[in-house]
């Protein structure tokens, strides 16, 4: 996921919910850490909302099950769909 535009969104997102990308840390790892899942899982969820899946299709594709963060999980997905210019969920 490279467009600017996704990476700010999600950014945001995750700003909003107390969890910041660290100095030289990947957007992925990042979600990964504020998720509570591992970095290839967020990795394949992210690609899969980036191609315009559903939450719960992301979180099928990325082996996701219920988890903690279902609102971190949300507002991120939220955040791409409307940089995409659609709400994905």
């Amino acid at each position: 996921m490279n467009n600017p535009n996704i990476l700010h969104a999600v950014g945001e997102a995750l700003a909003e919910h107390g969890t910041t990308a660290r100095p030289g840390e990947r957007m992925a790892d990042t979600v990964a850490r504020a998720l509570h899942i591992s970095d290839a899982q967020a990795e394949h969820w992210l690609e899969a909302l980036d191609a315009g899946s559903t939450v719960e299709e992301a979180n099928a594709r990325a082996g996701i099950l219920s988890t903690d963060s279902e609102p971190v999980l949300v507002a991120i997905a939220k955040a791409i769909g409307k940089a995409l210019g659609s709400i994905t969920g």
